[in-house]
């Protein structure tokens, strides 16, 4: 599909995304030019999908869409979407994370959509939004979601232990230790399968692990933010002042029924798996901002959100992107995901935050305004983050290091083995790297 003159590998190596994108609007120009007939595919992981498709077909039953469910990226999604689209047989669209666009838009998987994304669309999802989708200025995902970090705790148990929600990192430390110590209850865990939470406090520090300078790739897991960063969790996790636990796991889940667990600190979207994982503990729960660093930015990291790729191969580009920007900026979109209780993502269109809201229900959380709390957070999103080309990868690394705490290794050791094994990983592209 390349057009003369310009390979993959040089595509990669001089010019990244702007000769990337030469190549796929070349390749794919046909294919906007000429939507063929029948139903639109698409494949997702993300909850309420099947009844938003379902409020799709109904209203607009001349342009079908047929849903599959495909589990996370980690967990197989990444694999399985590969696989499709070697073998040519990939969906019209698919759910992705944001941290995986990079890698699946050099490999070809996604068609670039800067010339397909209408000016109302750009315009109604706004520039927090777009930092997730957008790659070296051009469109290769539309945003779905706004994922700033909050902190959701049991105000039962804090209350108790006359702890306030703390606001800054150093009064979380100290809540930490004090609840622990007073009452054998953890504030927090750490997962040590969860990149994106470390990612996310890293944003907020100021850190950056990817870099773009010119045409090179620039690598800095090691900087001064993110060791601060690290340090901070470090401290923690030695000082016992923590659960250490998988994100997900029985063990942890069975800890936060338990009330063994007093917080969790996760994005919008985990606000609705916090009420069907632990159901018993209804109205107990509250969400508060997440804590601050002492004399830092009053800025807030993000914990995953998730983008729409149009595939390359797809023929049915216009009518995917009508289905795409409906799904983004219809309140009956947005009503028809939250509608069974799944799902609590912050639409990245602030004119549908007010149906969300109306939709979810507040009970688990005492009544509390959630949405208002969340639309107010995600104003206050670092942009200009950048993800690797190979994050499953890094992800792996990093999982695999921080997965040896508890028998020696820290953070920063971790951290320095997954840019170190990230560094050839990337060369091996034919990308220009360096360390920082």
């Amino acid at each position: 599909m390349a057009r003369p003159g310009i390979t993959r590998r040089r595509a990669l190596s001089a010019g990244l995304w702007t000769a990337l994108a030469g190549v796929t609007a070349s390749a794919c120009a046909d294919d906007v030019r000429s939507d063929a007939d029948g139903p639109l595919t698409l494949w997702s992981a993300l909850r309420g999908t099947d009844t938003l498709v379902a409020a799709w077909n109904e209203l607009h039953p001349e342009e079908p869409v047929d849903f599959s469910p495909m589990t996370s990226g980690l967990a197989g999604g990444n694999a399985k979407l590969s696989n499709a689209a070697r073998a040519g047989n990939a969906p019209d669209i698919v759910t992705l994370v944001d941290a995986d666009l990079p890698s699946f838009a050099i490999d070809g998987v996604c068609a670039d959509l800067t010339d397909l994304v209408t000016p109302r669309l750009r315009e109604r999802l706004g520039p927090q939004a777009w930092t997730n989708g957008v790659l070296g200025g051009r469109t290769y995902g539309i945003p779905v979601d706004l994922g700033p970090m909050l902190f959701a705790y049991r105000e039962d148990i804090l209350t108790r232990n006359r702890i306030e929600p703390p606001g800054t990192w150093e009064e979380f430390g100290e809540a930490a230790g004090r609840l622990k110590r007073d009452a054998g209850v953890d504030l927090a865990t750490f997962h040590p399968n969860a990149y994106n939470v470390l990612a996310g406090h890293t944003m907020q520090s100021g850190g950056q692990w990817f870099a773009i300078e010119d045409d090179t790739w620039v690598l800095d897991f090691l900087g001064g933010p993110t060791r601060r960063v690290a340090e901070f969790w470090q401290g923690l996790v030695d000082g016992k002042r923590l659960m250490f636990a998988p994100g997900s796991s029985q063990q942890w889940l069975s800890a936060l029924a338990r009330g063994q667990v007093a917080s969790h600190l996760v994005g919008p979207w985990g606000l609705a798996a916090l009420v069907r994982s632990v159901p018993g503990t209804t109205g107990r729960w509250r969400v508060a901002p997440l804590p601050r660093w002492d004399g830092g930015e009053d800025v807030v990291g993000t914990d995953g959100v998730s983008v729409h790729a149009i595939t390359a191969g797809s023929r049915k580009k216009r009518r995917a992107m009508r289905f795409l920007e409906w799904m983004t900026t219809s309140p009956e979109a947005i009503t028809a995901r939250l509608s069974g209780g799944r799902s609590s993502i912050l639409p990245a269109d602030a004119g549908l935050v007010a149906n969300a809201s109306r939709e979810f229900d507040t009970a688990f959380f005492g009544g509390q305004d959630v949405y208002r709390l969340v639309a107010d957070q995600a104003q206050l999103l670092r942009t200009g983050w950048t993800w690797g080309p190979r994050m499953q990868a890094t992800a792996t690394s990093l999982h695999q290091g921080l997965a040896r705490l508890e028998y020696g290794t820290t953070i920063t050791e971790a951290l320095r083995t997954a840019q170190s094994e990230t560094l050839p990983d990337m060369r091996s592209l034919g990308l220009s790297v360096r360390q920082a």
